[in-house]
């Protein structure tokens, strides 16, 4: 029995959830590099999606914020599998053939245009 895959329309990064942790606890992400010991650049990149969550900053995030590594580590593979299963949605290509009355052929020309589709007329 084959297993359907879901993808989401965008992957969600730890980073949100560092984000969200942060307001409702009233804490600034100064305030959380200092309690965990991470650098302030690495927490800013990681908090804005730019750096993954490796397992060291895991296990900080867990000291300070009592969510446990594993949550964290999750998240991060879950997004990584996100964003690959996106990435090989978006590459997958459909051919559909239609015919297209003369009067339409100018919208057609403009929706070739704006969604950037392949059209043979």
């Amino acid at each position: 029995m084959s297993k359907r895959v879901l993808t989401p329309f965008i992957a969600t990064h730890p980073g949100e959830m560092i984000k969200d942790e942060l307001k409702e606890r009233g804490m600034t992400q100064k305030q959380l590099a200092d309690e965990t010991g991470i650098k302030a650049s690495v927490l800013s990149e990681t908090i804005n999606g730019k750096r993954s969550v490796s397992l060291n900053v895991a296990v900080a995030l867990e000291k300070a914020l009592g969510i446990p590594a594993d949550i964290w580590m999750n998240m991060q593979t879950q997004h990584d599998l996100d964003t690959a299963n996106i990435a090989e949605r978006d590459n997958q290509r459909e051919t559909v053939s239609v015919t297209i009355p003369i009067r339409d052929r100018n919208l057609l020309q403009e929706l070739v245009r704006k969604f950037g589709w392949a059209c043979v007329f």
